[in-house]
């Protein structure tokens, strides 16, 4: 659904491939481990569960346009993470950080589940980069967004 268990596939893939110890380290030290990285998936889709369930209950009807949403992977563009969903060292081993991504993941199908289109195409928040977007577009935006950071986990285990 929206493409994200393929995606999601797509970092479990590559999250088996690395060791707690290489999974902790920073490649420098303004930048995010593999291990901050996979916590910032984990709190990006609870923020964007909570959003998505408050938009559905107290949201307004409202008419967005469709936004390019697959340019996500583009890490030419550097979008500041809010710091709700900064890193703070929640997750010490990536079985725990799987663990975190699935719970987020069981909560994220469990709210869409049954929500008719209408629902989803008609309510709306805001996106920092991209403006308001409809709660389609937001549940897609999540594996565009893990995908990006995806990129960003390969660039840290080879600069390391």
């Amino acid at each position: 659904m929206y493409g994200l268990d393929e995606k999601r596939n797509q970092i479990l893939d590559f999250v088996n491939n690395v060791s707690d110890e290489e999974a902790k380290k920073k490649p420098a030290e303004d930048r995010w481990s593999i291990l901050e990285v996979l916590e910032h998936l984990y709190l990006m889709e609870q923020l964007v569960v909570y959003q998505i369930n408050r938009a559905i209950k107290e949201g307004d009807i409202q008419e967005t346009t469709s936004k390019p949403i697959h340019n996500t992977t583009d890490r030419g563009y550097k979008v500041e993470a809010p710091e709700a969903v900064q890193p703070n060292g929640e997750f010490t081993s990536i079985e725990k950080a799987k663990d975190g991504l699935e719970k987020t993941r069981e909560a994220t199908l469990f709210l869409i589940h049954n929500k008719d289109e209408e629902t989803l195409k008609t309510r709306a928040f805001p996106h920092p980069a991209f403006g308001d977007m409809n709660l389609e577009q937001w549940i897609e935006f999540i594996g565009w967004h893990e995908l990006r950071h995806l990129d960003q986990m390969k660039e840290v285990k080879q600069a390391l």
